[in-house]
């Protein structure tokens, strides 16, 4: 098995998921682009050595619960 390092952590924009929010124009892909970027900058990471990047998210319930970044457009 490769070997794996976590270099480190950063959150998105959260929002409700409603179909007007102030998110709902924004991709999965534009907004990961952002806190991607902030961690090759921050940890001074060349682009040539990084393979694959895993993004997770979590389904609170309730009013909390978000839409699915794959659903989007």
């Amino acid at each position: 098995m490769p070997e794996a390092y976590i270099y480190d952590h950063v959150r998105t924009p959260r929002g409700r998921g409603k179909p007007d929010g102030a998110l709902h124009e924004v991709t999965a892909l534009a907004l990961a682009t952002v806190p991607l970027k902030a961690l090759k900058d921050r940890n001074n990471l060349a682009e040539d050595i990084i393979d694959d990047v895993v993004l997770g998210w979590s389904i609170p319930s309730a009013k909390q619960a978000p839409t699915s970044p794959a659903s989007r457009p």
